[in-house]
């Protein structure tokens, strides 16, 4: 018993269309809110005082949020895997 493709033809050949689409999308989406974002804004911290447009100050909290989600994990990872290691060193 063989299998026939869909119709339409296969889901695979579909597929392949997917991630482009998505990865198009993120990429307009990005360009209206850079576009829409462009207004600059004044930032004051400690001594500093500086004014950067509003996308690129959402873009750079947006990294370095993600940096630092990504530390944390790596912590967490970590104390997971010596707690393991310590685990099977007691039980032997």
């Amino acid at each position: 018993m063989s299998q026939q493709p869909a119709p339409g033809g296969s889901s695979r050949s579909a597929g392949r269309y997917v991630m482009p689409t998505i990865a198009t999308l993120i990429v307009l989406a990005i360009l209206a809110f850079v576009l829409q974002n462009r207004e600059p804004v004044e930032i004051s911290w400690l001594f500093w005082s500086f004014s950067w447009p509003i996308w690129l100050l959402l873009v750079i909290t947006i990294v370095l949020a993600l940096i630092a989600g990504q530390m944390l994990l790596m912590l967490r990872r970590h104390r997971r895997r010596k707690a393991r290691r310590e685990a099977r060193r007691d039980d032997y």
